[in-house]
This record gives structure tokens, C-alpha cells and sequence, in this order.
């Protein structure tokens, strides 16, 4: 016991240092990540003779990391462009930009795509292919060889009859449960999934572990119920998941979410004599050498780093507060204990994703927990019925309407949480960018650890430790808290990413939005931020980067006119937008004038063409709206995408103005002469992360010897009537 004793702390260490190693090495493979195996089984060999099971351990790791970079290289496939043939198996929701990702059963494996085009699950399809970071592109639409077979029709049957039943109920829970038990997201708006991504209930909004969990756990039970031995429960269970996974669709989060299910039934229906931590590690490592995709899913690493949590740190936990606190129920202290050892455990994980935290997460979870368990039975129990009712049998199709009405209820409920603890103050709270904050957040959960631990053992050191984590999290976040404009501000330049967006204040909570960016949540923010609650809204052109947010300008708000190109008042984009957000569109073209509020806004582009509409005109830059905008002496011009050609035909009548937007995000199309002849005071460049090399250099230097902010920098950028700035967090001129 004593060797044991001693050896233990080192293996532990040996054994972190290399799941550190292999999961690094499948998450950026290079040719240093190669050299990984060979180091691990070096180290096993060296081991083997004086410690053999942490020589086998050290073994086997180096096993499947050398399979696991094999596989995911094979799934990622060659660089240049080849011929991709498989079958669908899941597909996500076409996002702004219309793309979407198929997950294909090729020869070589699992393979993502990412496709212009939708095809139904279960088609054979054939497609040109190449390598984008670490999914395939293809840049035609998918050929279709193979229809869907009748099993697929079948599921397709299933998954809208459920669709169908739940929107009747006419509530919100209604659009949530078809995501929550099949993963249909499609019902679910923009608003919708922001809430639950700012209270970290995204695993709801969509099939996660713990409703494969409960399918699989709930028919096992039945089977027991029904004095099924051991191993029928387990079999019952396993293939009531993979049966319920066939329904979801198997995309690399459904097979991750059925293989943590599967753990947990084996661990939970055979009922006793086995390891949960060896069934979660087994579970973890076969699904990582048989869906090598899974290692650069975000998902699989909250899974895991959840499920562990859970797993090693509840059960203390909930000893030492039965021995401490008895006279608190024990369900209620399981229901407070489970989602916030999960959350601290995926905060630094969440923070790398998305550099914010949440004050009321853990509530959130809490509170939405008991309502998944009667959701997720009352739509698998309709999937159920409306398959039996495919038979022609009479009843069923009323129970799984009735069923999917009833499941609405929970749902609904859980949607009011999420919608109720995104809008408290504190819900979303901004924390410094990788890999500052991820380090940050491993840092202060470590000394949070600790601070625990030592109370849990009756060391009042504890609580000063505890004490000293609080204020510095609090430190961290107040340092980088992005600050609101002063009230009289007059433009605001929002910080939308790599896209636009700018607001004109007109006074008394009005104004004018001119483009939202590519997402809602930014965009939103910054009106938050502005205080604006009646707007007009002009859009620039159809790009994604200046439109597609526009849903996040509604929440909340009310909005009058929508203001576009004449070129492009009757595409299909504009349509959309105002019967989305109910504006009514009004067409422009150069030389009007517009008196918006306390704003003079002139129209300098484009000019009215013979023949407007057809399909490609929403993408067209040389359509862009190029305005003019004057208020209060401060006159500020926002050109959208306009090219070199453009601008050099603006410049032969442009006035001076105290602020320019740089054209196109900085990009290096651009007319010298349009700079020259703007002759701005201040310039700001509305510019994200992104592939384009913008803002270049080239532009930068076209602004002149005047200060120049970019919102990559600076964050929201807000003017006032003298020419003055300030912007949401610090920076510096860029006069390069």
C-alpha cells in the first residue's frame, strides 16, 4: 500500500502530461504532432518493466493517437480538389450565408462537407471536394446517385409529423422540442438560440447527451420493470439508443451524445461491478478512433469535460454536504451541485468559444433540468405513436399529436427560463479572447478548487480563498468591460466582426441603423449599448456582412422603414427582411435626399439602372447605398462595398466630411482620388477576424495623416457633434 501510495502522485502526472499530449496533437495536427506517438511509446517501453500498467496505459495511448491522426487525416482528405462519394447521414441548418454542413459514410469513414446545397439523409450522393481546415468544401451542388431508401422515408415521416404537432401547440415551447428531442433547430429563431447560448442551455436547444440518456436509460428500466436480467437491459437500452440516434440522424454530435448515453446505461443497468471512470475513458477513446471528427468538436470536449466533472467531483461533494448540511434535501442539493460543477468544469472550454461569461448559467440550468426529463419522454413517446400510426392502425396519430401539444409545455417552460436569465444584468459578461481568458479561467477555477476543497475539510483558509478568486474574476471582468458612448453621441460605429453596422442617434431613443452585420447578438449589443429603441433601418446591399443580423435589431424594438437600393427593393433578400421585421421598404437611388429625424441624409450611389431584380443582384457590390449623413455640423460618410470603379466616380463630386467608413472593410480595391477628395478628420475601419488580409495596408495609408480606428481594435467606435471619440474598450490610432 505504501509503493502504491508513493507511485500514485507521479503516474498521475505521466499519464495528465500525456492525455495533454494526445488531446493537443489531434486538436492542431502538424508535423510535430507526429512525433507525439513515438514519444508516448518510448515512454511506455521505459515504464513497462517497474510500473507495467502505467507502461500499458502510456502504450495504448500512443496506439490510438497514431490511429487517430491516421484517421482524421483520412477523413480530412487530400488538399487538392477529388471526387467525394457517400451517403448522407445528417445535415445542419443552412446558416446565413446559406451553406451547410453534410456528414457523408464515405469509404475512408465519417467525412463533413460543406455544401451549398441540402440533399435529404439517406441520398447517395457524388461531389468535387477540397480541404477546408477540417471539413471538405464543395463548391458545386451535390449529385444525387441514390435516392433515399424507405427506411429514411420513413424517418423523414417521423421527424416532420413531430415538426408538424409541435408548432401546433402556437407557443415557443412548440418550435424548441422538435430540436430538443430530434435535433430539428429549423423552428427555432434567432433570439431563441441567443438565449440559450448566453445562459449555456445550448445542449437543449438541440439533442444532447442527457436526452439519449434518458431514451435509452427509460427502455432499459421498462425492461427491468418487466424482470429483464443484466444483460437484456443493457442490450434493450443500447438499441433503443442506436434505433433513437437513426431518428436524430447520426452527425458527429448525435454519435458523441449515443456514445455517452451508452456509458451511462452500461454503467447505470448492469448494476454494479464496473468502473464509470474506465466506461467514460473506454467510451471516450473508441469514439475518437471511429469518428476521428470528433476530435475537433467543441461538443466532445464538453461532453467529456462535463461528464467527468460529474463523475469524480459530485460524488465528494455530495458526502461531504450530507455530512455538513443534512437538514437540506438531498435531491435539492443534487439539482443545485450537478449544473454548477458542470459549468465550472466547460467554463474555460466556453470562454475559448466565446470570450463571455454568464452570472446566472447555473441558474438557468438548475432551473430548465427537471423540465427536459418530461419533454424528451413526452416527444420520443410521439415519435413512438406516429411511427405505429405509419402501420394504418387507428389512435395513434391522435396520441402522438396529443403527446407532442403535451411535451410543449415543458419545453415552453424552459424557453421562459432561458429567455428570463438572458435579459438579467450580468447574464453575458465580457472576458478577455484566447488564449488570455482560457488560461484565466483554468487559473481562478484552480484556486475556486481549492478554496473548496479546504472549506469542505473544515479549514477556514478557505473562504479568504474563495474570497480572493471573487474579487479577481471580478477584476477580470470589469477591466475588460466594454464601455457604453456618452449620451450625446451622435454615430456609432458598432463592433459587428468582420461586417457593418453604424447607428445615426436622432434623439429621444430614435435613429437610424445602417447595415446590422453578419450576426444578431453583436448588433444588438451595440443598440443595447446605445439605447436606441425606434429606428429606421437602411440596408447597403444584400452581403451577409451587412444584413444578415438584422433579426437582432427587432428584440426589443420597433422599427419604421427600410430603406434599400432601388436596384434591389424587389429580390427575394428584401422581401424577407421587411416581412420578417415588418418595415416597409422604401427604394433609393442616387441624388435623393432624406430627412431622417434631425438627419440629412443624401444618397450619392448607386445610380438607377434600366433593368432592376433577377437573382443575382442582392451580391452585387457596385450596388451598394453610399451616404452622406449631417446632423449637428458633424457630416460622416458610410460607402458599404463600393470598388475602386465607384469610388473614382464618387470622388469627381464628393465634399469633404469629418468622418469616413473605409469602403469594403479596409480591402485594397479602392480609389485613391475618393480618399483624397473625402478628406476626412477622423477615419474608422468596421473589420473582424477574417481571411481577406483587411483592412491593408493600402487603405490604411489612403486615410492620410488623420487618425485612423478599427473595431477589431477599439471595439464600438461612437462620435460626437465636435468631432471627438471614444470607443467600448482601449486603443491606439492606427496611422500606418
Amino acid at each position: 500500500m505504501r509503493v502504491q501510495a508513493r507511485l500514485w502522485p507521479g503516474s498521475v502526472r505521466l499519464l495528465c502530461c500525456a492525455a495533454g499530449l494526445w488531446t493537443t496533437a489531434l486538436l492542431a495536427p502538424g508535423p510535430w504532432a507526429l512525433l507525439a506517438a513515438p514519444v508516448l511509446g518510448a515512454l511506455g517501453f521505459l515504464t513497462l518493466h517497474r510500473h507495467h500498467h502505467l507502461g500499458v496505459g502510456l502504450l495504448v495511448f500512443a496506439c490510438l493517437l497514431t490511429t487517430q491522426i491516421t484517421a482524421l487525416s483520412t477523413a480530412r482528405g487530400p488538399e487538392a480538389a477529388v471526387e467525394t462519394v457517400g451517403t448522407v447521414i445528417g445535415h445542419s441548418t443552412p446558416g446565413p450565408s446559406g451553406w451547410s454542413r453534410l456528414t457523408l459514410v464515405t469509404a475512408t469513414g465519417f467525412t463533413e462537407v460543406l455544401s451549398p446545397e441540402v440533399v435529404a439523409d439517406g441520398s447517395r450522393v457524388r461531389m468535387m471536394t477540397e480541404r477546408l481546415d477540417d471539413i471538405r468544401l464543395s463548391s458545386d451542388d451535390p449529385r444525387v446517385v441514390r435516392e433515399p431508401g424507405g427506411l429514411w422515408q420513413w424517418r423523414e415521416v417521423l421527424r416532420d409529423r413531430l415538426r408538424e404537432d409541435s408548432l401546433a401547440a402556437g407557443n415557443d415551447g412548440g418550435r424548441l422540442l422538435p430540436g430538443l428531442v430530434v435535433g430539428d433547430t429549423g423552428p427555432q429563431d434567432e433570439r431563441m438560440l441567443d438565449d440559450m447560448r448566453v445562459v449555456s442551455l445550448t445542449h437543449v436547444s438541440a439533442v444532447s447527451g442527457s436526452n439519449v440518456t434518458i431514451v435509452s436509460l427509460g427502455a432499459g428500466l421498462l425492461a427491468g420493470f418487466c424482470r429483464a436480467g443484466p444483460r437484456l437491459r443493457v442490450s434493450i437500452g443500447v438499441l433503443t439508443c442506436l434505433g433513437y440516434v437513426f431518428v436524430v440522424g447520426f452527425e458527429p454530435s448525435a454519435i458523441r451524445a449515443a456514445g455517452m448515453a451508452i456509458a451511462a446505461a452500461v454503467v447505470f443497468l448492469r448494476g454494479g461491478g464496473i468502473s464509470p471512470v474506465a466506461v467514460m475513458c473506454s467510451t471516450a477513446s473508441l469514439l475518437l478512433a471511429f469518428v476521428p471528427v470528433l476530435a475537433t468538436s467543441v461538443g466532445f470536449v464538453l461532453s467529456v469535460v462535463s461528464t467527468a466533472a460529474i463523475m469524480f467531483v459530485v460524488p465528494v461533494l455530495m458526502r461531504r454536504l450530507a455530512v455538513h448540511v443534512p437538514f437540506v434535501p438531498a435531491v435539492l442539493v443534487t439539482a443545485l451541485v450537478v449544473p454548477l460543477v458542470a459549468q465550472l468544469a466547460c467554463t474555460p472550454v466556453l470562454v475559448g468559444i466565446d470570450p463571455r461569461i454568464g452570472l446566472w448559467s447555473v441558474a438557468a440550468n438548475a432551473l430548465a433540468a427537471p423540465a427536459v426529463l418530461p419533454a424528451t419522454v413526452a416527444g420520443f413517446l410521439s415519435l413512438v405513436f406516429t411511427g405505429t400510426a405509419t402501420t394504418g392502425l387507428p389512435g395513434p396519430e391522435f396520441a402522438a399529436a396529443f403527446l407532442a401539444w403535451l411535451g410543449s409545455f415543458p419545453a415552453w417552460w424552459i424557453v421562459g427560463v432561458a429567455r428570463a436569465c438572458a435579459s438579467l444584468p450580468g447574464a453575458a459578461l465580457d472576458w478577455p479572447t484566447p488564449p488570455v481568458g482560457t488560461l484565466l479561467a483554468l487559473g481562478l477555477l484552480a484556486v475556486a478548487a481549492v478554496g473548496t476543497w479546504m472549506l469542505l475539510r473544515r479549514r477556514m483558509w478557505g473562504l479568504p480563498i474563495l474570497v480572493l478568486c471573487i474579487v479577481l474574476t471580478a477584476a477580470v471582468v470589469v477591466t475588460v468591460r466594454s464601455k457604453p458612448p456618452g449620451p450625446d453621441w451622435r454615430v456609432l460605429v458598432c463592433d459587428v466582426g468582420q461586417g457593418s453596422g453604424a447607428v445615426i442617434n436622432l434623439g429621444d431613443g430614435k435613429g437610424l441603423v445602417i447595415d446590422t452585420g453578419k450576426e444578431s447578438k453583436p448588433i444588438d449589443m451595440c443598440l443595447d449599448e446605445s439605447g436606441i429603441k425606434e429606428f429606421d433601418l437602411m440596408l447597403s446591399h444584400f452581403d451577409a456582412d451587412h444584413f444578415a443580423g438584422y433579426a437582432g435589431t427587432t428584440w426589443g424594438r420597433t422599427i419604421g422603414k427600410l430603406f434599400v437600393s432601388a436596384n434591389v427593393a424587389d429580390t427575394a433578400e428584401a422581401r424577407r427582411v421587411a416581412t420578417d421585421t415588418g418595415a416597409e421598404v422604401v427604394a433609393t437611388d442616387r441624388g435623393q435626399s432624406l430627412n431622417i429625424g434631425s438627419a440629412s441624409v443624401e444618397v450619392l450611389w448607386p445610380p438607377l439602372r434600366p433593368t432592376v431584380g433577377g437573382e443575382d443582384e442582392e451580391l452585387r457590390n457596385e450596388d451598394s447605398l453610399v451616404v452622406r449623413v449631417e446632423q449637428d455640423g458633424l457630416s460622416t460618410l458610410l460607402p458599404g462595398d463600393v470598388g475602386e470603379d465607384e469610388q473614382y466616380v464618387l470622388a469627381q463630386g464628393l465634399s469633404p466630411v469629418d468622418v469616413l467608413i473605409a469602403p469594403h472593410h479596409g480591402s485594397s480595391d479602392l480609389a485613391p482620388e475618393f480618399f483624397t477628395a473625402a478628406a476626412p478628420r477622423l477615419g474608422v475601419v468596421s473589420v473582424g477576424e477574417n481571411s481577406y488580409g483587411h483592412p491593408t495596408q493600402k487603405s490604411l495609408r489612403a486615410f492620410g495623416p488623420v487618425p485612423v480606428l478599427r473595431t477589431d481594435h477599439c471595439g464600438s467606435v461612437a462620435i460626437y457633434a465636435d468631432g471627438h471619440y471614444s470607443t467600448g474598450r482601449g486603443c491606439s490610432e492606427d496611422r500606418r
